[in-house]
C-alpha cells in the first residue's frame, strides 16, 4: 500500500529536523549554486521566490543573487482576510522584508507593490517549496492550497512561467501522491541534483 500525504509529510519533517544545522546550510549552498548555474535561471530576468521557512533548504543566496542582477524579484505575502490565499509583491532588498504569518519573513505591504501579473506580464521562473516532489513533476505541499491557487491561475492564463521546485535530496521520491487537478512543477533543484521534468 502507498503512503499517503500525511505520512509522506510526517516522515519527511522528521529527516528534515534531524538534520544537523551544518549539514543543513552545507546542503542548502549546493542546491542554491545548482540552481545559479542553470541557464533559466540567468536568463530570467522577473523571477518569485520565497524567504525559506525553518527546516526548508535555505534561499538567501538565490535573493541575494537575483537582488544583485537587477531581476525583478516578487516574494508571497499570505492574505490575512482570506484563508489559503497569498499574493506577490516586488521586494528589491532584505530591508524589505517583516515579521508576516506562520513565523516567515515578508515583504512589508508599505514599502513594496502588489504584481497585478494580468497586467504587468508572469514571471519567467517561479521557485517554489515542497515537502515532497517526485520525477514527474509532482509536489506536496504543506496542504494549504497557497501556491495551488497561483499556479493554477497560470495555467489557465497560459503563462510561460517554468515552475522549479527546491528541496533537499531526500524530498525527491519515486512518487507523491498527487490530484487530478494539481499542476506539476518543470523541474526539480536538490543538493544534489537539477531535473528538467518537460
Amino acid at each position: 500500500m502507498k503512503p499517503g500525504k500525511s505520512e509522506i509529510r510526517s516522515k519527511i519533517i522528521k529527516e528534515r529536523d534531524a538534520l544537523e544545522a551544518t549539514a543543513a546550510e552545507r546542503r542548502s549552498r549546493l542546491a542554491q549554486e545548482r540552481l545559479l548555474a542553470e541557464p533559466a535561471w540567468k536568463n530570467a530576468g522577473f523571477i518569485t521566490l520565497y524567504v525559506a521557512a525553518k527546516g526548508e533548504i535555505q534561499t538567501g543566496r538565490l535573493l541575494e543573487a537575483a537582488w544583485a542582477a537587477g531581476k525583478r524579484v516578487f516574494l508571497p505575502r499570505v492574505d490575512k482576510k482570506e484563508r489559503g490565499l497569498m499574493h506577490f509583491l516586488r521586494c528589491s532588498g532584505r530591508e524589505q522584508l517583516g515579521p508576516g504569518s506562520f513565523g516567515l519573513l515578508e515583504p512589508l505591504e508599505e514599502l513594496c507593490p502588489a504584481c497585478d501579473f494580468a497586467r504587468e506580464g508572469y514571471p519567467d521562473l517561479m521557485i517554489l517549496p515542497g515537502l515532497a516532489f517526485d520525477r514527474r513533476g509532482g509536489r506536496l505541499g504543506w496542504g494549504g492550497g497557497y501556491y495551488d491557487r497561483f499556479l493554477e491561475m497560470c495555467a489557465a492564463a497560459a503563462a510561460p512561467t517554468r515552475f522549479i521546485g527546491l528541496g533537499y535530496t531526500f524530498q525527491l521520491l519515486p512518487e507523491v501522491p498527487v490530484e487530478p487537478w494539481d499542476r506539476p512543477v518543470d523541474a526539480v533543484c536538490t543538493d544534489e541534483e537539477f531535473i528538467w521534468i518537460k
